[in-house]
């Protein structure tokens, strides 16, 4: 009889594949609530550039950014149909529900853990390639929540 190799199982997490300006990026699927049509913005003076603005969702206020200009992606064309995908920020159990405003929503994929090439502290966790395409691996614990601007607007305390 003839022993089997045994391969390593390797750990996958699932991702949300999405296109936000010229970038390909990963959320972390359980973090990911809903997909909707690009919501209505009421732009708030004086905040960043990432800051989209305020969106009523669900009767609440629901901050809205946009992730190209939080990655630093280059804008891309006009999309047909933007999207926002309403996702937990913040430390595991703490976050608050934001919206990302993203050109468009491809597919779920999963990546090894060790398929991940660490970029830092910041929002881009790490880099990747799916297939051959570079992909930026999102950490949305490091938006650590809505920025002040938008929960001072909320009429939440910073």
């Amino acid at each position: 009889m003839r022993a089997v190799p045994e391969f390593p199982i390797l750990p996958t997490v699932r991702y949300l594949l999405v296109q936000a300006g010229e970038d390909l990026c990963v959320l972390p699927l359980p973090r990911v609530r809903r997909i909707v049509r690009n919501l209505p913005v009421t732009p708030l003076p004086g905040t960043s550039p990432e800051l989209k603005g305020l969106a009523e969702f669900g009767g609440e206020p629901l901050p809205v950014l946009d992730l190209a200009r939080l990655v630093g992606a280059a804008p891309g064309a006009a999309p047909p149909h933007p999207l926002t995908v309403l996702s937990w920020a913040g430390a595991e159990g703490a976050g608050e529900l934001v919206g990302l405003a993203v050109d468009a929503v491809i597919e779920v994929v999963e990546l090894a853990a060790e398929a991940v090439v660490a970029a830092g502290d910041g929002i881009v966790q790490g880099e990747a390639t799916l297939g051959e395409r570079p992909v930026r691996v999102i950490a949305l614990s490091a938006l650590g929540g809505p920025p002040a601007g938008a929960r001072a607007a909320a009429g939440r305390p910073g």
